[in-house]
């Protein structure tokens, strides 16, 4: 665990989690992965990889910064 995470994290934990997630999604939507909350970014998704137990989603390549919008829906603005 990285040294400056504050407790345990919420919500999607498990590979299940995402699923559920994702299920009410159109599945031809575009999908991104969003960073950093104070300065947020917008990356493509990459390759997918386990290792030790534990399932990495990877990001391929930077898309800009993540709207606004986007940003208050996922509670950041």
């Amino acid at each position: 665990m990285g040294r400056h995470r504050r407790g345990k994290m919420q919500g999607i934990e498990t590979v299940g989690d995402l699923i559920d997630a994702l299920e009410r999604f159109d599945p031809d939507l575009e999908i991104r992965f969003a960073v950093q909350p104070r300065m947020p970014m917008s990356y493509t998704v990459g390759p997918i990889a386990e290792f030790d137990e534990i399932v990495f989603i990877g990001e391929a390549k930077p898309d800009g910064y993540l709207p606004d919008d986007a940003a208050g829906r996922l509670g950041w603005r």
